[in-house]
């Protein structure tokens, strides 16, 4: 649509238009329109309405972020363009739920915060050499810096005023995290193999409170989302391989972090709201308004290999597993009829926003 005699348009009307935008991509094309155009929107895109989660998944040669609600595929964003030798190296991605995602160089280990619907680049210090070691990572941003991990132990990088080189935390010496979220001045992070989550003070990076595992057997798989007050603990115990992909989930709890003596208890169901996980985090979210998206269950993504004589692909897709009658299904959607190349990330999931801060 051409600029000329659209930018005209009074400015009370075309706020009005842009107010009416719920797609995160509509914002954003509406700005790219004219000067114009963009400051009408300003309030569009400071506060759009709530957004579902995206995925961003380690395709090759672009990455590709998939809207579930539009059931659209979208290739880089606005990534920031890599020259050639990046790109032959394939650095590596992984997202955030709160919009930014931490971009690894394989070869020297240089980081990087991109935030993929801005285009906004922060430069981070390049990470110690033991990550290369390891293809396991853990991670998340808070206002206040980054929270690292590679295994065992933590690191973290102020933002301001931005620190030239990570720092380990010593009270997390021995820590073996497997997942590190941030929600609300706080770091949890998880260690899958005793499922024990460590809250951890984003300011001054003390201990807040360690709230160790329910009883239950040890699973071979956990994860875990926040939700304000709210802790989640989703584990499937061994013996669930057995079943296949009918059931995702064997045992699903709840405990109020903030209370005085948090106990864990089994959660039977958590009405209008979902689940999001991934191997890097875990969160929670209202699912009204969102017509593919049903309340009552956990949103996870299930990645399977498929190998023939040229080379070895992947098929994503998004399971739906329901607490109240413990079942899991396919999402139905174009990400099931797709074969990506194999890449060294795990797809993560992100929430749309235009805000930086």
């Amino acid at each position: 649509m051409a600029a000329t005699g659209w930018s005209d348009l009074p400015s009370e009307l075309l706020a009005e238009i842009a107010g009416g935008l719920v797609e995160l991509g509509d914002i954003a094309r509406f700005r790219s329109v004219c000067s114009s155009w963009r400051s009408a929107a300003g309030a569009a895109a400071a506060a759009p309405p709530p957004q579902p989660p995206w995925l961003l998944l380690p395709s090759s040669p672009s990455r590709l972020f998939f809207c579930p609600r539009e059931d659209r595929l979208y290739p880089d964003l606005r990534m920031p363009a890599v020259t050639a030798e990046a790109h032959h190296r394939r650095r590596r991605l992984y997202a955030s739920p709160h919009g930014w995602t931490l971009a690894i160089d394989p070869t020297d280990l240089a980081a990087s915060l991109i935030h993929p619907f801005t285009g906004a680049v922060r430069a981070l210090p390049p990470l110690p050499a033991f990550f290369a070691e390891t293809d396991d990572l853990a991670w998340d941003w808070s206002p206040h810096g980054v929270m690292a991990s590679c295994g065992e132990g933590l690191l973290f990088c102020a933002s301001d005023p931005p620190a030239a080189a990570w720092a380990p935390i010593p009270a997390m010496a021995d820590c073996n995290a497997s997942s590190i979220n941030y929600s609300v001045g706080e770091f949890f992070v998880f260690e899958e193999d005793v499922c024990r989550t460590t809250i951890v003070d984003a300011v001054t990076l003390a201990i807040a409170a360690v709230i160790p595992a329910p009883a239950v057997e040890l699973p071979a798989e956990a994860r875990i989302a926040v939700a304000g007050d709210e802790l989640f603990l989703l584990v499937k115990s061994k013996w669930m391989y057995l079943f296949g992909d009918d059931i995702d989930f064997s045992k699903a709890f709840r405990v109020d972090h903030r209370s005085v003596d948090p106990a864990w208890q089994e959660l039977t169901g958590i009405g209008g709201r979902a689940l999001f996980v991934d191997s890097l985090h875990g969160f929670a979210m209202d699912t009204a308004g969102f017509e593919n998206l049903e309340g009552d269950t956990i949103y996870s993504v299930t990645t399977k290999e498929v190998n023939d004589r040229r080379s070895t692909t992947v098929k994503y897709s998004v399971s739906v597993f329901s607490l109240e009658n413990r079942s899991s299904k396919k999402l139905a959607c174009r990400l099931n009829k797709l074969e990506m190349a194999l890449r060294g990330e795990s797809p993560s999931w992100t929430i749309p926003s235009l805000n930086e801060g």
